[in-house]
């Protein structure tokens, strides 16, 4: 096992009523979390570690295993999250949009945010409005990046030094605005694994989002890494990747929110 791999999550739910009050676009994402604490006892059963995320900010991976993440803010995050996983000593980082912070129903508050902190997870940046990064002119792009760290530091009393892009979507510029703000790890949504030790070298890392309906044996071939699993995921991604270049980025949302609502 040499290898790292990245798992995104979003909301999770506890039942019927909880799954009905996620946005139905954002529901193949949503898992309950029943799936969830079976996903953290998959990875302790098939001795696969879940590393630290703040090991991300020395450079270099530490070690194989695996890093969670969830993206959005959701309430979800702090509530029924974070439970099941101070029970079992593991730890994820969790990607907010500021500007949803105590602002829209269902998505965390700052005291939730510091309740994060407080318990040991790493709490990042996701935009300040979720707008995705590469289609908003310079300052648009560096007005949401801004406003999203410097919230974020001045609300947490702390550095904050990752982020990931809404909707995955980002290009150089983005990259190099997020420096400038004070970011220094970025989390996209390509298919791929990190190699333990390696450079990090501040370019995109790739993660695995874990959707609602996924069997275990995919789970744990995501966890490990396995090949067969990773080609064809890289293929499928390639090919939406493709879709959004020809229709671009927000009629591909729109259409796919049409599709899943």
């Amino acid at each position: 096992m040499n290898r790292v791999v990245v798992l995104m999550y979003h909301a999770l739910y506890a039942d019927a009523q909880g799954l009905d009050a996620i946005a139905a676009e954002d529901r193949p994402y949503a898992i309950s979390t029943r799936t969830f604490a079976h996903q953290l006892e998959l990875l302790r059963d098939a001795s696969i570690p879940v590393l630290d995320p703040a090991q991300l900010e020395t450079g270099r991976t530490g070690g194989s295993g695996v890093i969670l993440t969830f993206d959005d803010g959701h309430a979800s995050n702090a509530e029924l999250a974070l439970p099941l996983l101070a029970e079992r000593g593991m730890s994820a980082a969790f990607f907010v949009t500021t500007g949803f912070i105590g602002q829209r129903p269902g998505y965390c508050s700052w005291e939730q945010l510091r309740a994060l902190t407080r318990a040991g997870m790493l709490v990042g940046g996701h935009g300040h409005t979720h707008r995705f990064l590469s289609d908003l002119p310079p300052p648009q792009m560096h007005d949401e990046l801004r406003q999203s760290h410097a919230l974020l530091r001045n609300a947490l009393h702390q550095p904050v030094a990752q982020m990931s892009f809404p909707g995955g979507r980002h290009n150089a510029a983005v990259l190099q605005a997020g420096l400038s703000c004070g970011f220094q790890v970025f989390h996209g949504s390509e298919v791929g694994m990190l190699r333990p030790h390696a450079p990090l070298a501040g370019q995109p890392l790739p993660r695995i989002a874990v959707r609602r309906g996924m069997r275990d044996a995919a789970f744990l071939d995501y966890a490990l890494a396995r090949p067969g699993r990773m080609l064809l995921a890289r293929g499928l991604a390639q090919a939406k990747t493709l879709t959004k270049h020809i229709i671009g980025n927000e009629r591909y949302h729109q259409l796919y929110a049409k599709i899943k609502s």
